[in-house]
């Protein structure tokens, strides 16, 4: 677990908190559930609109990463690719058919299939390239799918603070009730630009950076498996990973 997320989300909620309390604010006016759902789930159901619901899945399957995030160990793949060219040039490329089940990455293990069953090394880059960009490119719609939540959080929570100005006026007669439901109204616009600036948009920058770190990673195992396929010689092969951090 990614014990960075929960810090830092941690940290900023208890800023406001601790601002609202140091400014003789109460606590309780800052909870407020339908200002919550208003936001929350009006901000999901207006980025659904735009969308589709496999959309929706995919995003949120993604959303898990900034808790758990994948694993994509450079130093070990560039040594374990450079061993497999060793022993691809002391025996043959088909003596790695047993090395395939060591690399615990789908894509990893697909790529030195193909190489192994005599796909020309030419073709295999190609087609792994092509696959890389398209993982690539549906992680970003997935990113882009948690952008527009949070891009629609703040317009929804003026709505939900105007929503609260209406039902606030229906107590004119009295003075103290209005005063309250005016400072509960506007807990709604906090509300949405907390949730979009102080939960979407960092973990879509979080998100973000991981996507880039597997497709660099894919290209990484596009590079060394064609090293192997092409009978690269292992010490040049080295070299050319070691530009990969």
């Amino acid at each position: 677990m990614d014990f960075v997320t929960l810090a830092g989300l941690l940290l900023a909620f208890s800023s406001v908190f601790l601002a609202n309390w140091l400014g003789g604010g109460e606590i309780v006016l800052l909870l407020n559930l339908p200002s919550a759902i208003i936001v929350i789930v009006g901000s999901i159901g207006a980025t659904l609109m735009q969308s589709s619901i496999q959309d929706a899945l995919r995003a949120f399957y993604l959303a898990k990463w900034s808790l758990f995030p994948p694993i994509h160990d450079f130093s070990y793949a560039k040594t374990f690719l450079i061993d497999l060219a060793q022993k691809a040039r002391r025996t043959s490329l088909f003596s790695l058919e047993s090395e395939i089940s060591s690399f615990s990455n789908p894509f990893a293990a697909r790529a030195l299939q193909m190489a192994i069953d005599g796909t020309d090394p030419e073709l295999l880059a190609d087609r792994l390239h092509d696959e890389a960009n398209r993982i690539h490119d549906k992680r970003m719609a997935s990113v882009s799918f948690l952008e527009s939540i949070g891009s629609y959080a703040p317009t929804l929570g003026i709505m939900g603070s105007v929503l609260g100005l209406i039902q606030a006026m229906a107590n004119l007669d009295s003075p103290t009730a209005l005063g309250h439901g005016i400072a509960v109204a506007f807990v709604s616009t906090l509300y949405g630009q907390g949730f979009a600036n102080l939960v979407v948009f960092p973990i879509v920058k979080k998100l973000s950076s991981y996507v880039d770190q597997e497709l660099l990673y894919n290209q990484l195992i596009i590079d060394g498996v064609h090293g192997i396929a092409t009978g690269k010689h292992p010490q040049r092969l080295e070299v050319e990973l070691n530009s990969y951090e």
